[in-house]
Parts: structure tokens; sequence; C-alpha cells
């Protein structure tokens, strides 16, 4: 990271079906309980353009690197197969989800791994922002939240043995070359809000809620102490390694809960959110 900054809420998930067993719990929302039964949740992600840091540290004048748009870069010189890049998509995401229900889909960011020379990205920050609207029953959009998490990465020589995640070249993810690194901020589960159905004086009491944000697929994961290092990132860190001439692409969804929820068996860790329900999520709307 250039500068400290609030950390991710992050962890672990495999499947949908996995996420929806962690809350046991069934939701029967009205206003005779207080509970939102339904939220629309609103996710907007963009690389934030003005942080971007090339391979040779320069984060003043960055070479190498082409801003296609705020969701789409490029760096490297190409080969012939295309230049590295990452890409947010499906965002803006505005997705329906049930209190104490399963996880929902939302953003996703792709790594495009390809043999390149030249300066290249070495890190950068990227902001989504979050806004809770409950649907059902309805109410007043909780204040919209940026959330800024970093990104650090190393495009490594391909001919590296061993490679810069400590692996031999020529095996498992560095097969085809060494595998390049992907590592962000880490953080937890379980961000705590507060939303008031009834207003200021109503019998209903104000209601707090979870909200954590899984990886759906194996996207992310701890990487090697090695790897780690390389990006000059501390250990333990979480990311991904993407081989040579492939994309890997981590799948974001958000879960609203009641009760905190527990991991049974971290493995994969997912991204996003940080300090933001301490803050604007936490204080309390009135239903006008």
């Amino acid at each position: 990271m250039i500068t400290q900054r609030n950390k991710l809420a992050c962890l672990v998930a495999s499947t949908i079906g996995l996420a929806a067993t962690f809350v046991p719990f069934s939701a029967h929302a009205d206003m005779t309980n207080g509970i939102v039964d339904v939220w629309t949740v609103n996710v907007a992600s963009v690389f934030n353009t003005t942080t971007i840091c090339d391979s040779t540290n320069d984060c003043i004048q960055p070479n190498g690197v082409t801003v296609v748009n705020n969701q789409s870069l490029r760096w490297g010189t190409d080969t012939g197969s295309g230049r590295s890049g990452l890409d947010i998509t499906n965002s803006p995401s505005n997705e329906q989800v049930i209190t104490n229900g399963p996880s929902v889909a939302n953003v996703d960011i792709t790594h495009r791994n390809r043999p390149i020379t030249g300066t290249t990205l070495k890190s950068l920050d990227i902001i989504s922002t979050l806004i809770l609207t409950p649907f059902s029953p309805g109410g007043a959009s909780l204040p919209a939240a940026p959330i800024t998490f970093g990104v650090k990465f190393l495009e490594t020589p391909n001919d590296a043995n061993p490679c810069a995640d400590g692996g031999a070249n020529g095996v498992g993810v560095n097969s085809a070359g060494c595998a390049d690194i992907y590592v962000t901020d880490q953080g937890s589960l379980n961000f705590a809000f507060q939303y008031d159905l009834d207003g200021v004086g109503g019998p209903l009491q104000n209601q707090t809620y979870f909200i954590s944000f899984f990886e759906q697929g194996a996207g992310l994961n701890p990487l090697p102490s090695a790897a780690c290092t390389a990006v000059g990132a501390p250990t333990p860190c979480l990311g991904f390694r993407t081989p040579e001439g492939q994309d890997t692409t981590v799948h974001f969804a958000s879960l609203i809960t009641t009760e905190p929820v527990s991991i049974p068996e971290p493995g994969t860790l997912a991204l996003l959110a940080a300090g933001l329900f301490g803050g604007s999520l936490a204080r309390r709307r009135r239903r006008s």
C-alpha cells in the first residue's frame, strides 16, 4: 500500500450453499419484529488510477501502465499474446440479499497474465462504494460508504528458478513459467450496522445486522510466505497466483445476518469492506 488505509473485510466461502450453512437462522422480517427481510445491496468498484505505482517504484508518473478506463488496466510490452492487465466486471452490482439467507454474487476482478516485457504494475488502490437499502419492508438507504483497499502486484520473470513464490519453475502453478502474484489487504467478517424501521420512540428496538463479503470460488487464498515477501507484503498475506498465459477471476458475494457468522474451515479468503460499519453504516437511520 502507498499509505495506511482501512483493512478489508475478508474471508472464506467455497460455494453459495456453504455460505448459507453459516447462518442457520430463519428470516420472518416485518414491522412486528423490526427486522429488514430483504436488502438491496449496491456495490460499485473502480480502480483509483491516481494511486498506480509501476515496477520502477514511480508513483508520480508511472510508465508502462495504460488506463483503458477506471475498470480496466493494461501494462507491459506485447510480445504477441497481448498485454497483462486487471479488469473489474459486473460493477455496479445491484442485487437483493435476504437477511439470514444465502450469499449473493456481486463484483468480479480478473487478472490476465500474458508474456510481456518492459515496465509493469506494482501497486494501486481499488475503491468500492456500498449502499444498503431496505427493500422489504422498505426504508431509506444508509449513506453511501466508500471503501478503499490496496493491491500489491508482481509480474515475475518467467525463467527464474526457483520462482518468486518459492516454488520450482515448471511445477504446479509455475508449470508454464513463474506465476504472477496478486496480494490484497486482509481483514475479517461481521461488520456491524444498525437500522431502525419504526423511528425514534417506536416500540421496535434498533436492530443490529452483520454484513460479510465472500469469495465464492477458489480465487483468494493464503499465499506462501515467499510470495508475500516478493511483493513486499507481511506474512501471512491473501491473494492468488496466475499461471502464465491464463486468467484468474475472483467472484465476490455479500451476506447479511442478524448474528455473527462463523467459518467452519477457512480455505478461500475473500475481500472487501473495511472500517466502514464502525462509521457511517453504524449510525442509526430513521424511517420517515
